[in-house]
């Protein structure tokens, strides 16, 4: 009796798992956070910002802090990171990036370009009510559940947790392949 039980919970387990995946990309909240599925991001890193001009009118600037062991190249896992339905940037291994939001309500979206290596996708989302002169941390980790598998986890951190991972995380710029 406890090995079906075993097998029934183990079968549901897998197509959980499945229907995850066919799913996610088709629910409301993730069209409105995030890009297209099928876009996939390229990824430079530096130890410090490029000198770049200065963008006028921004009233409230988001972090998005990938908190990740640096990790050989071979193994370099790019997130991308969406705003109200587009691909804004992405990170790979330990990195940041800044986004330039205008006041309101934005949703955030942080994806795993690592189909390689992980059978399912992994989204998570978070909601951002921007006000001006504001600036917000985000922290991108990854989550390992005791039934297996890697899951993204999306928080927001205070200011000072969140200045030492942008000062001790490379900068990161992104395009379209």
């Amino acid at each position: 009796m406890c090995s079906k039980t075993r097998i029934v919970g183990f079968a549901l387990v897998l197509s959980c798992s499945a229907a995850w995946g066919q799913g996610v990309w088709s629910s409301p909240e993730v069209i409105s956070a995030c890009g297209p599925r099928n876009v996939k991001l390229t990824v430079k890193t530096y130890s410090s910002p490029p000198t770049t001009q200065a963008v006028e009118n921004v009233d409230a600037i988001v972090y998005v802090i990938q908190d990740l062991p640096q990790v050989p190249s071979v193994l370099s896992t790019i997130t991308r990171v969406g705003v109200d339905g587009q691909w804004v940037g992405a990170n790979q291994n330990r990195s940041h990036l800044s986004i330039a939001l205008k006041p309101g309500i934005h949703h955030v979206c942080v994806s795993g370009q690592w189909s390689k290596l992980a059978s399912q996708d992994s989204i998570a989302l978070k909601r951002v009510e921007a006000k001006s002169g504001t600036i917000y941390y985000l922290r991108v980790r990854f989550l390992y559940p005791s039934g297996g598998g890697a899951f993204l986890g999306l928080e927001t951190v205070d200011e000072d947790e969140g200045k030492l991972l942008v000062g001790t995380s490379d900068f990161s710029l992104s395009h379209t392949k």
